[in-house]
C-alpha cells in the first residue's frame, strides 16, 4: 500500500483525509496537542490499530466532535456530570470515565481548535487517537518521524511542521478525580478541581 503527504495548508487536504476515515483507514494528522493516529471508532479500525500501534490491545483515547457524543457510549455521569462537562471544554484536556460497574474506562478529550476541530466537524463522528509513536516508543514531532514508524501502514500524513506541544492533560473520574498526567491547561484543570469536594491528587 502506498501512502501520501499533504501539507495542513493545501486546499483539498480535509477532502483527502475524510476519504481515508471514511474507507476505515487510519490517518496520521496534527491533533490540538501532538501528532496522532486518527482512525473511525468502530472494529475495523479498531482491529487494524491494534495491530500496527499497540499490540498490547489497551484502550485509545477517543477525540469527540462535541459534548453531546459522550451520550453514544452509554455512560452515566451522575452527579459528576457538571465537572465532567466543564473539563471538556478546556483546551488540551483528556478525561477517563468508568462505566457504572468499574469493569472498563474510556478516554475522551474534545479538541477546542486547529484541523483536528475542522476534521470532527466534519467527519461528524468520534475518532479513535493514540499518539503516533510505535507501543513504547516516544511520540513523533515531525512528519519524518511519523513516517518512520509507520511507513505504508497509514495512507496519507498530514504534515504540520514540528509539533513539541504539551501532551493532553489526562483526569481520571470515578469515586474520586486523580490528575493521571500533567500537561496541556493543568493550572485550569486544579483551578476547577480545587472547588469540588471528590478529589485526589497523586503522590
Amino acid at each position: 500500500m502506498a501512502f501520501s503527504i499533504k501539507s495542513i495548508t493545501d486546499e483539498d487536504v480535509l477532502e483527502h483525509a475524510l476519504s481515508v476515515l471514511q474507507n476505515n483507514m487510519p490517518i496520521c494528522a496534527p491533533t490540538d496537542t501532538i501528532y496522532g493516529v486518527l482512525a473511525p471508532d468502530n472494529k475495523e479500525a479498531l482491529e487494524y490499530l491494534h495491530k500496527i500501534r499497540r499490540p498490547s490491545k489497551k484502550p485509545f483515547l477517543r477525540l469527540l466532535p462535541d459534548l453531546s457524543y459522550l451520550e453514544h457510549y452509554g455512560l452515566e455521569l451522575g452527579q459528576k456530570s457538571p465537572i465532567v462537562l466543564e473539563l471538556l471544554k478546556i483546551e488540551g484536556v483528556s478525561i477517563i470515565l468508568f462505566n457504572e460497574t468499574k469493569d472498563f474506562s474510556l478516554g475522551f478529550r474534545v479538541p477546542q481548535k486547529g484541523f483536528i476541530k475542522v476534521l470532527l466537524k466534519a467527519l461528524k463522528k468520534p475518532l479513535l487517537a493514540p499518539s503516533c509513536n510505535k507501543e513504547g516508543e516516544p511520540p513523533a514531532i515531525c512528519i519524518e518521524q511519523a513516517i518512520s514508524y509507520f511507513k505504508d501502514q497509514i495512507p496519507l500524513y498530514i504534515d504540520s511542521g514540528i509539533l513539541k506541544s504539551p501532551p493532553s492533560t489526562i483526569v481520571e473520574i470515578s469515586d474520586k478525580i486523580n490528575i493521571v498526567r500533567e500537561g496541556a491547561s493543568i493550572d485550569n484543570v486544579k483551578e476547577i478541581l480545587s472547588k469540588t469536594d471528590f478529589r485526589r491528587y497523586p503522590d
